[in-house]
């Protein structure tokens, strides 16, 4: 899970440094600043492939303990 938190802050703050880069008038910092925008925004989609996964039997398992409880 730290591996989540850690590519979302990092790709974040590529993201808005990238935004805010973009806006000023320079054609060199707006190219910089659209590069920094999209790492940050591959960095923060990566950052679920560190998810944890869900395995088929405890989805079973909570869909059969929620039927249960309502019986």
């Amino acid at each position: 899970m730290r591996k989540v938190t850690i590519f979302m802050l990092t790709g974040l703050f590529m993201f808005m440094s990238g935004v805010y880069l973009s806006t000023l008038l320079s054609t060199h910092w707006v190219v910089v600043g659209t590069s920094l925008a999209i790492i940050g925004g591959f960095m923060m989609g990566g950052s679920s492939y560190f998810l944890p996964k869900i395995k088929k039997q405890h989805i079973l398992y909570a869909i059969k303990e929620g039927l249960s409880r309502t019986r």
